[in-house]
This record gives structure tokens, sequence and C-alpha cells, in this order.
């Protein structure tokens, strides 16, 4: 299976721009809040819709990839891969409970927040049902979804905070809201695994020249096209709701970019008018390393809390800051590989636990 490096450059692009805005957040003074408003009502979402939308395109080629290898392996079998899948969420959904919880005890809090670890996490046990569903019975549950969560918060904002039945939906669905609450988040990553699902199928074609027509004309062009489409209506829906976080407009307007963006940079990946692997490479480190930056990025909120200006200091910091992770990400790569990389670690010890429990069944007497 060929290996498509635009979207491993996509999720590394929205994990540099998680971890661009915390430093935004961690360590610009009070007195510049207008820029932390501005970056993160253009960043944020893309960064957040990005990471999900992308990491839905990853489990429907990871899926699908799967069940190639379950048809032509005598020893793999699609209960194994169904283990090793939601062994992999469990996993990543206890890491994001013991994060929580080090957030609760340091700055106080919720043991049950909607990180991106938790939405993740959440998003693909949900979404594994879903995987063999069809493409557009998908997209439309993830579109239903989205606009769902909208009236659900109109009805449950009331009672936030309430000790009531109502209240707890509140703070199972939304806390925060400011965070990547599940239920816009799975229609995203429900939408990417749609997409997923058309640059398989695509991808499966053997004769080079099909293939690229058919990138190119049958889906490129029209997911750009659909890219292009979202991003206006997002704008102009509700104007100027785009600007602030988790609206209906803010998740087009973002999932039409984070579409646009991917579409562009694989029709100039098939086209081959630029080498991927060699130009993208620093967001690629994004992508291998993404679980791991995501958690080891944190302790940097100390280093500068609230002390940078917004005309220089905080440019100058982040500007160095990128430059050493780059060095360090490419350094780690090369040394030590999968071996720092907790997505890497998760899913050899996920496949590690399921062939162990199929093992342990099939040698367990009648």
């Amino acid at each position: 299976m060929r290996r498509i490096n635009s979207v491993d450059t996509v999720r590394g692009l929205s994990m540099f721009l998680m971890v661009f805005g915390h430093l935004i957040v961690w360590w610009l003074r009070p007195e510049d809040a207008w820029l932390e408003f501005w970056l993160y009502a253009f960043l944020k979402p893309l960064g957040a819709t990005g990471f999900l939308f992308v990491s839905g395109i990853s489990a429907a080629l990871s899926f699908r990839n799967y069940q190639n290898t379950v048809k032509d392996s005598d020893k793999l079998s699609m209960t194994t891969v169904r283990n090793v899948y939601l062994l992999r969420a469990i996993f990543i959904l206890i890491i994001a409970f013991i994060f929580n919880l080090f957030n609760a005890l340091i700055w106080g809090g919720s043991i049950w927040e909607w990180n991106a670890l938790q939405t993740i996490g959440f998003s693909l046990i949900l979404a594994w049902p879903l995987l063999k569903t069809s493409k557009l019975f998908r997209i439309f549950l993830g579109i239903a979804m989205i606009i769902v969560n909208q009236l659900i918060l109109n009805l449950l904002l009331l009672y936030e905070g309430e000790a009531s039945l109502f209240g707890f939906l509140f703070h199972l669905l939304f806390n925060p809201l400011d965070q990547y609450v599940i239920l816009i988040y799975l229609g995203v990553f429900i939408i990417g695994s749609a997409i997923g699902e058309y640059i398989y199928k695509i991808n499966l074609i053997e004769e080079e020249s099909k293939r690229k027509y058919m990138f190119k004309n049958r889906l490129l062009i029209h997911t750009l096209i659909i890219g292009i489409f979202l991003i206006v209506f997002g704008i102009f829906y509700q104007f100027p709701n785009f600007l602030y976080f988790n609206t209906i407009s803010s998740i087009a307007f973002a999932v039409g970019l984070v579409i646009t963006i991917l579409s562009s940079l694989m029709l100039i990946e098939v086209l081959e008018k630029i080498k991927t692997t060699k130009n993208y490479k620093y967001f690629f480190y994004y992508s291998y390393y993404s679980f791991t930056i995501f958690l080891l990025h944190n302790p940097l909120i100390f280093l500068f809390t609230k002390q940078l200006n917004a005309y220089f200091t905080i440019w100058l910091a982040i500007a160095v800051g990128i430059i050493i992770f780059g060095v360090i990400l490419r350094a780690t790569y090369k040394k030590i590989r999968e071996k720092a990389s907790l997505k890497a670690v998760l899913s050899i010890i996920s496949f590690f636990i399921a062939t162990e429990l199929i093992e342990k069944k099939t040698k367990r007497p009648a």
C-alpha cells in the first residue's frame, strides 16, 4: 500500500499549530491578549479540527489495510485487529485521564475534560462500528452530529454547574466548552474516515496513470471545491461567528480549510511537482511523534509564564523553540525512531496483548 505523505504532513502541521497555540497562551503577557484572540480564532480550529480529521483518515486507511492483510494471513484475524484497535484506544484514554488528573491537581478543574487525547480515545472507540458503513452515511452522520451538538448545547447551557441530571449531561458532553467536545470532533473524525475510504480505494489502483487520473479528476478537484465552499460558508454563515471556537461556522471554516490544504498537498504529491518526502519532513516528525509531543511539551508552560510581549519576545522565543524542536525530533527519529513514539509503542503493546488473548483462548480446553 503506497503511503500518502500529505496525510502525515497535515497531521504534523495540526500538531505543530497546537503546540504553537499553547506556547502563545502560556507565555504571552496578559496585556497582549488581543494577539492570543486573533491567532486562536484562525489557528486553533485548524489545529484541533485538522488533527481529528486526519486521525479519522488514518483510522480508515489502517482498518482497510488490516482487512487486506487478514485475507492473506493464516495467523491474523479481524478479531485480533479489532482487539488491537480497541486496546490502543483504551490505552490512550487511560493516559488522557492521568493527564487530566495531573492538570486537576496542579491547576484545579475536573478529571473529565475533553482534551485532545480523551476526544481521540473516545472517537476511536465510538467510530469502530462505523468503519464498515458506507462513506456517504458517515459524512451525513458527521454533519448531523456537528449540528445536533449546537442544538443540545443550547438546551443544556442553562444547567451548567447545576447538581442535576441536565447539569451532569452538560458536564459530560461539554466540559470544557473551549476544548475538543466529543459530538463535534467525533463528527469530524467520522467525516475524515469517509475521506480516508475514498483515498484508500483510489490508492489501490495499480496502473500509475489511471491512479493519478482518479486522484486528480475524481477526488482532489472535487474535495478542493468542497473545501473552498466550506470556507466561504463558514465565514459568511452567522458572520463573524467563524472567529469563535466550536461554533458551526468555525467548524465549517476549519473543515474546509483542512480539506483545501490536504487536497492541495495531495495534488502536488500526485503530480510529483515537489518531492514531499523531503520538503515536508519537519511536519512529518510532528506527525510521527504526535502523542509524545502532546504530552512532553506541557512543562514548557513554566519557562516564560505570562512574561513575553506580542511585538518581539514571544516571536523570538517561539522561533528559537521551533528550531530546537526540529533538531531534537530529527535526532530522535534518526537514533531511536519508533521507541520514542507513544503511538507506535501503544500499537506494539496492544498487538502483543491481543495476540496473547487469542492464543490463550485457542489453547483453552473445550
